[in-house]
């Protein structure tokens, strides 16, 4: 992708959490921002592999939207109730800065006229919604009210760091997960219980995928027919059992070879597809999993997928198909992929907030020792 022009955004920084005009360019993996009426000194560099997370990068996406309006004198009108504006609040009678609030309540004055333009006189009553006084209730004269524009079209300059950024995501997602981990450190002993006479995981030359997202309804031999389908790869695969509330599940596959592991991440990592089901789920490799943290339910995997595919049972293509970049399907694959891997992080989080509370709550207390 080629950079593009400079165009002009509003940006909140992340020092005082103010918003300021900015001009930004895209350039590679930099996006660099200046700001307007600032020395060029100011002027900040970010580097698309800086984001460990989606959720990291959508915070910093949100930080960025079309320049706000000056409110007009004649628009007076249009400052209701319940507005979300971007105000002005000079700290020292000359430092200026802008956040954003919601118009709690609007003093209507009759407007003057002198000289024969409108001046609007009426007080509006704003309540902060972040920086220094997020929360307090101040009053602003209609000088201080800009209006907060929608955004109609992504930026190009912002699009093209974005999607560089998320490449960076997704390629340290996908090198968490496709680590080679010793089946002695821990899940290989579970997983050995699942059947025997289909798999044995023992030794030191099997590599696994983790996969999530699956269809409920999913079966391993399909998996493993249109792994071979895709990459002329045999491979063991396998669908664990989910909760009925779970919208979806999760499963793995099983490689033999350094090589076929290689290759088979290269054909996940490609960015020019996604494979999905029929019904459009996308797939996604699971992030920061190694064996070890995965406890699998005796009994939830039946393996017939070798023995299936080597008699030649076919006809999955209508359940499992990759879906290529610049089509309505990889759009909407790419929207539900971020958003699962968005919901993982956020899952991730919950657990570890869960165990520091159960460590507080278990922990003997210096009365009891």
């Amino acid at each position: 992708m080629s950079a593009a022009a400079e165009s002009e955004l509003e940006f909140r920084a992340e020092g005082d959490d103010a918003w300021y005009s900015v001009l930004v360019a895209a350039q590679g993996e930099r996006l660099t921002v200046k700001y307007v009426g600032f020395s060029d000194n100011l002027d900040e560099v970010f580097e698309a592999s800086r984001f460990e997370s989606f959720e990291e990068l959508k915070e910093f996406e949100g930080r960025f939207r079309p320049v706000s309006v000056q409110l007009q004198d004649e628009e007076c009108s249009k400052a209701v109730d319940g507005l979300p504006v971007c105000a002005s609040h000079s700290f020292n009678g000359f430092d200026l800065r802008f956040y954003d609030a919601v118009i709690e309540h609007v003093i209507t004055e009759r407007h003057s006229r002198a000289k024969g333009e409108e001046e609007c006189l009426c007080t509006f009553v704003l309540v902060w919604q972040h920086g220094p006084g997020a929360g307090i209730m101040m009053e602003k004269k209609i000088e201080n009210i800009c209006l907060v524009q929608s955004k109609e079209k992504p930026d190009r300059n912002l699009a093209l760091f974005l999607e560089r950024a998320k490449e960076k995501i997704g390629k340290k997602c996908a090198k968490r997960s496709f680590s080679q981990i010793h089946p002695s450190e821990g899940w290989a002993e579970d997983i050995n219980e699942i059947d025997r006479q289909d798999a044995d995981l023992g030794g030191a030359d099997n590599y696994l995928i983790l996969i999530e997202n699956l269809e409920k309804d999913l079966s391993p031999s399909t998996i493993t027919e249109f792994i071979h389908q895709q990459t002329s790869i045999v491979s063991q695969s396998y669908v664990f059992a989910s909760s009925s509330k779970e919208s979806y599940a999760r499963g793995a596959i099983v490689l033999n070879t350094h090589k076929d592991h290689q290759v088979l991440c290269k054909f996940f990592n490609n960015p020019g597809h996604i494979i999905i089901s029929s019904r459009g789920r996308p797939w996604v490799v699971a992030r920061n999993i190694l064996w070890r943290d995965i406890s699998v339910p005796t009994g939830t995997c039946l393996l017939k997928s070798q023995k299936k595919l080597q008699n030649g049972n076919a006809g999955i293509s209508h359940e499992l198909k990759l879906a290529y970049s610049g089509t309505e399907e990889f759009k909407k694959a790419k929207l539900l992929r971020d958003l699962h891997a968005e919901f993982t992080f956020h899952l991730e989080r919950l657990h570890k907030r869960l165990a520091t509370q159960e460590k507080k709550i278990l922990q003997p207390s210096p009365a009891s020792v």
